[in-house]
């Protein structure tokens, strides 16, 4: 979502890609997230007159949305859901996370008031993504499919004002706010999460799933940025795949995008190939980075809200000179590496893990 600062995404919280198995890593799926983080990076801070739309805007926020879902879909087993006796475990340390990521978004959003957090939005999303996480993949694709067309459309039944948050007062206007028509309205924003899931339910080692991603993905964003061109569609609010602006279409297409870029980046990094092991190799610093999301998005706006408002008491509009953006980027991929190689997990997300354990569980290892 685009602030006056140029604000758009960010991180998923979730870093942990392994099965119940114990299996590696998926790079690929690092990689995204890392692609993703420069995307939010060059949203916020790309220098520009005007919040005129760029490549990044909207699909960097969305492709961490898919992220999300396809993390949880990992953590809660992948291919090979929990059995029933641990669920409970995996929807309990979900929910805490959930509870985390409101709260720290809620902090870091007082402090940067540049840029759009989207920390409390994802707690709602995760909430909302509990009761459906061990559905079957057939049924999710139908709710992405039905909340794709009706969350837009209750959307457009909320009074809202000129910032676009709701006008209810009270507890309806936070509830509309945070599932409707708010900077990252979950309810709408859930088909993401829910086809994400999916994906990670199909199991994304497999080269037929990241070839079916990659071609379903593509159709998919033909499909939704295409729909604009269709005779009788101009004007009508369904068919525009503006940015953030919540519209089928643009859930229809930047998903896609999403999906489809998850797919090749799966692809090209398999390791069973020479080609796949070089592409590890080069794309090793954006997997870094996305291997520890929150704590990159943290300190960014930790970082970048002093540079904001300096630069707005120097006359300038939105983000801040390009220099700073590269600078981000150099000293982000160089932290990451350097982190990940001599300390391992990021420290928000080791931190995270350790309160979102199931010490509910632990307590009652202490009683039996």
């Amino acid at each position: 979502m685009t602030t006056a600062s140029g604000a758009s995404s960010a991180a998923p919280p979730l870093d942990r890609t392994r099965s119940r198995g114990g299996a590696s890593r998926l790079l690929g799926v690092d990689v995204a997230r890392g692609l993703a983080v420069l995307g939010m990076f060059a949203a916020h801070m790309w220098p520009r007159l005007e919040l005129d739309e760029r490549v990044f805007d909207g699909r960097s926020a969305i492709l961490f949305a898919t992220l999300a879902g396809v993390s949880l879909g990992l953590v809660s087993g992948g291919a090979d859901p929990a059995p029933r006796g641990r669920r409970a475990d995996v929807v309990g340390s979900i929910a805490v996370r959930a509870v985390v990521l409101v709260l720290l978004g809620l902090l870091l959003q007082a402090w940067n008031g540049y840029v759009l957090v989207i920390l409390p939005y994802y707690g709602v999303m995760f909430l909302l993504l509990l009761g459906v996480l061990f559905a079957p993949p057939g049924l999710l694709l139908v709710l992405a499919s039905v909340v794709t067309i009706g969350a837009p459309a209750l959307a457009t039944l909320v009074p809202q004002d000129a910032y676009g948050d709701s006008a209810l007062p009270g507890a309806a206007g936070v509830a509309t706010d945070a599932l409707l028509v708010g900077a990252y309205p979950a309810l709408v924003w859930l088909p993401f999460l829910l086809v994400g899931l999916v994906a990670a339910r199909s199991d994304l080692r497999r080269t037929s799933t990241q070839v079916v991603m990659v071609a379903v993905g593509t159709v998919a964003a033909v499909v939704g940025y295409g729909v604009r061109f269709l005779p009788g569609a101009g004007g009508v609010p369904a068919f525009d795949p503006a940015d953030h602006g919540g519209a089928p279409a643009e859930i229809v297409g930047s998903g896609g995008v999403a999906i489809a870029v998850l797919g090749l980046l799966l692809l090209v990094t398999r390791p069973t190939t020479r080609a796949g092991l070089a592409a590890s190799t080069v794309l090793r610093p954006l997997a870094a980075t996305g291997a520890q999301p929150l704590s990159v998005y943290a300190a960014h706006l930790l970082l970048t809200a002093p540079l904001f408002t300096a630069y707005r008491l120097e006359g300038g509009s939105y983000g801040l000179p390009l220099g700073s953006l590269v600078a981000a980027v150099v000293v982000t991929l160089l932290y990451a590496v350097l982190w990940q190689r001599f300390v391992g997990r990021g420290p928000l997300e080791r931190l995270v893990g350790l309160v979102s354990r199931p010490w509910w569980r632990r307590a009652d290892a202490v009683r039996d």
